[in-house]
């Protein structure tokens, strides 16, 4: 696998995972970060300065599902056997 996660995957299995979450919102957080930071406090200091919009709750929850999915991406395929 690739180390670098493709931003339309996660972006498909947030959408899939959390449909309330407006598409723009998971796209502001994917584009602005480029990968799933370690912690949220650093990445809730930027997105509120690059995006005053979103809401802390809606990052957190973007950022969980990033990190679930950044997480089944990393588990080898079961068929590739």
């Amino acid at each position: 696998m690739n180390d670098e996660l493709d931003l339309g995957d996660a972006a498909e299995y947030i959408l899939g995972e959390r449909p309330t979450i407006h598409p723009d919102d998971v796209w502001a957080v994917l584009n602005e970060l480029g990968a799933p930071p370690p912690k949220d406090e650093l990445a809730l200091v930027l997105l509120a300065s690059t995006h005053p919009d979103l809401h802390a709750a809606t990052i957190g929850a973007i950022l969980g599902e990033w990190r679930a999915y950044a997480s089944l991406a990393a588990e080898p395929d079961w068929d590739d056997d």
